[in-house]
């Protein structure tokens, strides 16, 4: 009497689309430049606002005089 002889597929492993983990990246990269340049332009106002309001109170050797 024969065996019969049972063979086991091997089931297909999903992975994640090449196209789709690409865009994840280059989402991730925008997000990071946007909120680096956000940073960069807040720092920038913030010193001109700091001149700008430095301008109007004088001072003379460090010591702020006031202006009556």
């Amino acid at each position: 009497m024969r065996k019969k002889l049972h063979h086991k597929k091997s089931k297909a492993v999903r992975t994640r689309k090449p196209k789709e983990s690409f865009l994840v990246l280059i989402r991730s990269w925008m997000l990071l430049v946007m909120f680096a340049l956000m940073l960069g332009l807040g720092a920038v106002v913030g010193t001109f606002f700091n001149d700008k309001t430095a301008e109007s109170a004088p001072t003379v050797a460090g010591v702020s005089i006031e202006a009556n």
